[in-house]
């Protein structure tokens, strides 16, 4: 019989064998009568010759199929050895991957822990200064420090330079009759020059090509307060006192007052939520509302010198008029 195990792996060897094979089975069945000078072929080995090339084929095809599938099964047999032995090698593997994985990530929120820090390290705690919320920070405020706080921290804010010519707090600029959030702030100092509530720009006279554009959504993008003013809507020139926040230009006491720093962030005239998020705000369980929330920093303080209710910015609390 033909010896398939000796040829599964070499294609030359089974070529040879199907040769023989042929060659034996004519022989085997008396297909081919010997030849000797001038002898005639019989029929029968005639036709037997002409299906030996036949048979050579199709014991070919069969060859090569069996060479094909002993190929596929050492190589599955090799792939599972290799899964055996260095089950231990993969594993390490996927845990060092998964290691640079959580180093990249650590990096990447480098600049942002940097940004933190650096808002932080600017803002001096000694004095009421630091009761502005720091940008990025939660919106809590020292409740001690709130109440200990006189008429003159209110209405004379030493951490506002009100001698500069700027009618709106430090880290705005007035355009146009409104203040903003400084361009130099919103772009890292790469377009210093404001245009429009929404474009900024890096020289005079400002253009379509020296100049840095942003969606024209309202209170959005480069239309917003200063970070330490809340970073909402744009708002008429001045500030709040240190006790209050912007709400839509208008200042109110601080929701983290009113509400003991549980629901700090201001969603509406008369509602606090819990989180910085509009769409978080939208569930009730998170809002508190109550018309005693609508009332400016002067509430029950005694004085008449600084606002109960809701105002726009105080001018004076900004830049000092002669």
């Amino acid at each position: 019989s033909l010896p398939f195990g000796r040829c599964a792996g070499e294609t030359s060897c089974c070529a040879m064998s199907v040769a023989n094979y042929a060659h034996v089975v004519c022989e085997e069945d008396g297909m081919i009568e010997a030849r000797s000078g001038s002898e005639a072929q019989s029929g029968r080995a005639r036709l037997y010759r002409k299906i030996a090339p036949i048979a050579a084929a199709v014991v070919g095809v069969l060859c090569l199929a069996g060479v094909v599938a002993g190929r596929r099964l050492m190589q599955r047999s090799d792939v599972h050895s290799t899964e055996e032995k260095f089950g231990l090698t993969g594993n390490l593997a996927k845990a060092v991957t998964s290691s640079m994985k959580v180093a990249q990530e650590v990096q990447e929120s480098i600049p942002e822990v940097q940004y933190l820090w650096g808002n932080i390290s600017k803002t001096d705690f000694s004095n009421p200064a630091a009761l502005i919320v720091v940008p990025g920070m939660p919106a809590w405020v020292n409740m001690s420090q709130m109440g200990n706080l006189s008429i003159t921290d209110l209405l004379n804010p030493k951490w506002i330079n009100r001698h500069d010519g700027n009618v709106c707090p430090n880290d705005e600029e007035v355009f146009e009759g409104m203040c903003y959030a400084k361009c130099a702030d919103l772009t890292n100092g790469t377009y210093t020059i404001r245009s429009s509530p929404w474009a900024c720009c890096n020289a005079k006279p400002c253009s379509f090509f020296n100049s840095k554009t942003v969606a024209p959504i309202p209170c959005n993008g480069f239309d917003v307060a200063g970070a330490a003013e809340g970073g909402g809507c744009p708002h008429t020139p001045g500030a709040c006192m240190v006790n209050e926040e912007y709400s839509l230009g208008t200042c109110y006491k601080k929701c983290a007052i009113l509400t003991n720093n549980t629901f700090p962030y201001r969603s509406a005239a008369s509602s606090c939520c819990r989180y910085d998020s509009h769409l978080a705000c939208l569930d009730v369980v998170n809002v508190n509302t109550s018309v005693a929330f609508a009332v400016g920093g002067g509430v029950d303080d005694g004085t008449n010198a600084t606002p109960s209710k809701p105002h726009a910015p105080i001018p004076a609390l900004a830049e000092v008029t002669k």
